[in-house]
């Protein structure tokens, strides 16, 4: 496997559109009124358990081997479904740090839910964009540990997935706890394609 040059030019930062300018009108339609009501609402909790399951471990396939320099490499992907326009130029380390303040941020908000409670807070996109701040080696560990033990530790306090508590998310509108739960799945999925995107243009032998 090949290496990045770090001492190699690095080309211009591309323009895109800002932190939270979100995936436009028609897209935001039909996530609100045709996704959530007709696809998140009606799928089942153990569907979305074994979804989550399988796409993370397609996740560590993926990121399996890639050395520090490969998984820091940020790269532009195309204009993909799902995903806003300023997260399209990422490093596969800052995709899986995404996934972490996401999916730690849901776990907490499903939990609340899970016991009737509404968290005095707004939902933001533009908030849970990578820092970049953590090595590669900690950001793959912290991933591994949200996906193993503090997924099993969701799962063990959400105990009501009946529970009609709603919050709302920024595409979707109000959501249950149930329905958030879904999204965990699809979401990782969404940046999995993300991750093959980069990898397809990074020097790999």
């Amino acid at each position: 496997m090949t290496t990045l040059n770090q001492n190699s030019t690095q080309p211009p930062e591309p323009q895109l559109a800002p932190p939270g300018a979100g995936l436009g009108l028609p897209a935001t339609l039909m996530l609100r009124y045709v996704v959530r009501p007709f696809v998140a609402a009606k799928s089942k909790r153990s569907e979305n358990q074994v979804l989550f399951g399988k796409v993370n471990q397609k996740i560590l396939k993926e990121i399996e081997g890639l050395s520090e320099d490969l998984l820091n490499a940020r790269v532009l992907v195309p204009p993909q479904r799902g995903l806003e326009d300023s997260s399209r130029y990422w490093s596969v380390k800052m995709t899986l740090e995404h996934l972490i303040i996401v999916s730690t941020q849901k776990y907490k908000l499903i939990t609340e839910l899970n016991h009737g409670r509404v968290p005095d807070s707004v939902a933001s996109t533009a908030t849970v964009k990578p820092k970049n701040e953590m090595s590669a080696d900690e950001t793959v560990l912290q991933f591994k540990k949200l996906i193993t033990t503090d997924f099993e530790r969701l799962n063990q306090n959400f105990t009501n997935e009946s529970s009609p508590t709603k919050y709302m998310h920024p595409w979707f509108g109000l959501m249950t706890a149930n329905e958030w739960y879904w999204l965990l799945g699809v979401h990782h999925g969404l940046h999995l394609k993300q991750i093959r995107e980069i990898k397809k243009r990074l020097p790999l032998l």
